[in-house]
């Protein structure tokens, strides 16, 4: 069984009605599962094996080569991995259709601190900041952007912001945490 906040029903019946919604929209299944785990907030990795969820971004992108949330996820993967350049890469693709796609813009920011870029870097997250001056990811990333670049106060004075957002945000924290120790 899964358990969220929301539902609990067997992981059987769920793929049924993915299958079935996927089928009456026209979509793969992963793909259509994908977008409705990320929408409901269902964490990908409860329905196992079942779906083929891995690389599903490969498979829309051989289907719609401009799909932004295909392009913004394959970006972020490769952030994660840390193969920051091509990370870039898809990721101003993303960008070129939709240059206000926040999570194609946080992704990029943190593509630019992983290699060094600090003054980019900020410039990403400051865009991201333009449009929602209350997300704390992108706070997060230019606090540890400014830190790379040496400008501690400015960066502990934007994490103790994010931290009256979101005071619970284990991300945030730790960087939070990482300032203090390199400020003491």
């Amino acid at each position: 069984m899964i358990e969220t906040s929301r539902l609990t029903f067997s992981k059987n019946l769920y793929a049924v009605h993915l299958n079935n919604l996927a089928k009456s929209f026209a979509i793969s299944l992963p793909i259509f599962a994908l977008s409705l785990i990320s929408v409901l907030g269902y964490p990908a990795h409860a329905f196992g094996s079942e779906f083929e969820l891995s690389n599903w971004y490969d498979k829309a992108l051989s289907i719609n080569q401009n799909n932004v949330p295909a392009l913004v996820q394959k970006g972020t993967e490769l952030v994660n991995q840390g193969d920051g350049e091509q990370a870039v890469t898809w990721l101003d693709k993303a960008l070129s259709i939709d240059p206000t796609n926040l999570m194609a813009l946080v992704s990029k920011g943190a593509a630019l601190r992983d290699m060094g870029k600090y003054q980019e870097a900020i410039v990403t997250y400051d865009k991201v900041l333009t449009i929602d001056p209350n997300d704390v990811y992108a706070m997060g990333g230019k606090a540890g952007s400014l830190y790379g670049s040496g400008q501690y106060g400015r960066a502990v004075t934007l994490i103790d912001r994010a931290l009256e957002l979101d005071p619970s945000d284990g991300n945030i924290l730790q960087v939070k945490e990482t300032l203090t120790q390199a400020t003491n």
